[in-house]
């Protein structure tokens, strides 16, 4: 295990069953674990740590197969990188301490994964736009392949990708958000789609019977046509799940509106909570 510091955020490569794992960590407090979605990397969080720090520790990994580290043995399958992802919580958090749980998107369906194996352990597993509910996926939306594209014809359809799927305000796609966008998509070996739409996420929450939280942004691109039924499955397995709709937000919530995101996510984080609300 080594630890690199760099502008308040330490870097973390953990030896694992998959070869390296690289961890974000960054503030102190109660310990928040805060996993990606899909063709992402621990950046999917980048606007929301200054908001979040504060208060608790952050714990972000790049799950194997995506930003820097390595993917995985065998063919694609969530319950090893949920797996992979537990033997590490092991070594950063004190075995007597509790965790909060913060799945975006395909890292939901982890997640949950996750928190299934360790449920004596999370405090509150929150779910931010998450996949894996058995309902329609990204695979429906029109997004453009960008790989072997010139350079100038690749970022155009990054920043498609980005309107189309995580981003309601066009404005807020400006070259940062690109080039996170393209530096994860590009750094990304394993093709979490295909898992979207599939029950897993759904059938563990069933198994693990856990605290829940959810948060989507309200032009969710995936969830906007069925979020009902979606929060309706989350309290199936929680009847007392808090539920955060953020205005003006897609489904890349935590970098479209982080602070209202750090809001909402702070308050579950902390307190019991109960039914639907609005920031």
């Amino acid at each position: 295990m080594k630890a690199l510091h760099e502008t308040g955020i330490e870097r973390w490569e953990i030896a694992s069953g998959c070869g390296r794992v690289v961890w974000h960590l960054a503030g102190s407090g109660p310990p928040l674990l805060l996993v990606h979605g899909g063709g992402g990397s621990w950046m999917h969080w980048l606007r929301a740590i200054p908001e979040l720090e504060r208060d608790h520790q952050l714990l972000m990994p790049d799950l194997p197969g995506f930003g820097e580290s390595d993917p995985p043995p065998g063919p694609p399958d969530p319950v090893v990188l949920a797996r992979i992802v537990r033997e590490a919580v092991d070594q950063l958090v004190p075995s007597g301490a509790r965790l909060v749980i913060v799945g975006f998107s395909f890292g939901g369906l982890v997640s949950g994964l996750i928190a299934e194996g360790m449920a004596d352990r999370v405090a509150r597993l929150v779910l931010v736009g998450t996949s894996g509910l058995g309902l329609p996926g990204s695979l429906r939306l029109p997004l453009r392949r960008w790989r072997d594209l010139a350079e100038a014809e690749r970022e155009a359809a990054h920043r498609h990708n980005l309107a189309t799927l995580m981003i309601c305000d066009t404005q807020m796609i400006d070259e940062k958000t690109v080039a996170i966008q393209a530096a994860n998509a590009e750094a990304a070996r394993f093709n979490s789609r295909p898992f979207s739409a599939r029950p897993l996420l759904r059938d563990s929450l069933h198994r693990g019977k856990l605290p829940l939280g959810a948060i989507w942004g309200e032009k969710d691109a995936i969830a906007i046509d069925d979020m009902k039924e979606r929060i309706a499955i989350l309290r199936a397995a929680d009847p007392a799940c808090p539920v955060a709709i953020i205005p003006r937000a897609g489904h890349w919530v935590a970098h479209e509106r982080p602070a209202a995101f750090a809001s909402a996510l702070r308050a579950m984080a902390t307190t019991e909570g109960a039914g639907m609300r609005r920031n």
